[in-house]
């Protein structure tokens, strides 16, 4: 199913898809947090190391399911997480906000 996602969103699952950290890592703004699995990482150097402790620990794929758009620059993306991980797969839902067209804060929550 073909989701029709702001072009750094799409950017964003690409990444995830195609293990590709410096991809990833561009997709946000230097002082963007994200919150995931109870902890917050701010700027892009957390933002990195948390990325790279989750591929080294496990492999998964995001396949956007919707996206709905939110209040301002927000957008809600229900995306099935499938991988090498307890639970597989999963929906998550990812909340982000977008500023200057980069991630400015991304919310991962089941």
């Amino acid at each position: 199913m073909a989701v029709d996602l702001p072009e750094v969103i799409d950017r964003y699952f690409r990444a995830v898809d195609d293990g590709d950290l410096e991809g990833f890592v561009s997709c946000f703004a230097d002082t963007a947090s994200v919150a995931d699995e109870d902890r917050l990482h701010e700027g892009r150097a957390a933002i990195r190391a948390w990325r790279q402790r989750t591929m080294a620990a496990y492999s998964y794929s995001a396949e956007p399911v919707t996206v709905t758009p939110q209040a301002g620059d927000s957008y809600l993306v229900l995306a099935r997480v499938s991988g090498d991980f307890p639970g597989s797969p999963v929906e998550l839902r990812y909340r982000f906000t977008l500023r200057d067209d980069l991630i400015g804060a991304l919310d991962i929550r089941p």
